[in-house]
């Protein structure tokens, strides 16, 4: 039978076993603990794990509350910007009332002074021609004023000191005014609202340190102390927002 090519040659002598790694030795020394070292790991994580978590939900709601205070500022921005321009331009409107009644207190004055001296001067057709040129506004603070002397005579004071005397052009110039207090008041409270959701958002940016920064500090203590801190800011900033209107832009 023919030798089995497979089988060792009994004259070939055998090579030495390698030495043994000391690192080798020290792994499988390890090795039957790793299960107890696993289970200690795992202890420790379920430990801080809610941290972990806890610290996760707050970074996602300050990042939701600083985008809605970006967002409130913003649109409080552009009601205030609305509002200046409004008063703006009703300041502009009541200036050029003024200008007119300013235009036609002049003409009333002139008319009235006119038909004064006419008066003294006994030429009472002079004055009645003057008094038929008189302004429809002017004519009932006239008759009112003529009123105060029952024997026809001029009376003292002027017609411009009578309740009657009224012109719109100067009530619209007060009106106008008026209206561009309101929105003046308006714009600096739309300001100062603004300012107080960047305060908002500030505060958030803030939460978001503690609570991002937090988890990767070491030591369960410390951990616990930046996560309540950041939920002391979170909960601080979220009643200021809340007692603060909102504009939807709906």
């Amino acid at each position: 039978m023919a030798d089995d090519p497979r089988a060792p040659d009994p004259t070939t002598p055998e090579s030495p076993a390698p030495p043994h790694d000391p690192a080798d030795r020290q792994r499988d020394a390890i090795v039957p603990y790793g299960g107890r070292l696993d289970e200690i790991a795992q202890d420790r994580f379920g430990r801080t794990d809610w941290i972990e978590l806890a610290a996760a939900v707050l970074l996602a709601l300050a990042t939701i509350v600083a985008a809605w205070s970006a967002y409130q500022a913003t649109r409080w921005g552009g009601e205030q910007a609305k509002a200046s321009r409004s008063a703006l331009s009703a300041k502009t409107d009541a200036a050029q009332q003024m200008t007119i009644f300013g235009a036609s207190a002049q003409v009333d004055v002139q008319l009235w002074t006119m038909w004064l001296q006419q008066r003294a001067d006994d030429n009472l057709i002079a004055a009645d021609f003057i008094e038929e040129r008189f302004r429809d506004e002017f004519i009932p603070a006239f008759d009112a004023w003529l009123a105060l002397s029952p024997d026809g005579e001029p009376p003292p004071g002027t017609p411009f000191d009578m309740e009657e005397y009224a012109p719109a052009a100067r009530d619209d110039a007060e009106r106008l005014n008026a209206e561009a207090d309101v929105f003046a008041e308006t714009s600096a409270e739309a300001n100062q609202t603004g300012d107080n959701f960047v305060l908002v958002a500030v505060i958030m940016a803030s939460v978001l340190f503690f609570a991002g920064v937090g988890t990767k500090l070491k030591g369960r203590g410390v951990r616990l102390m930046m996560l309540l801190l950041g939920i002391v800011l979170f909960l601080g900033g979220l009643s200021f927002m809340l007692s603060m209107p909102q504009n939807v832009g709906l």
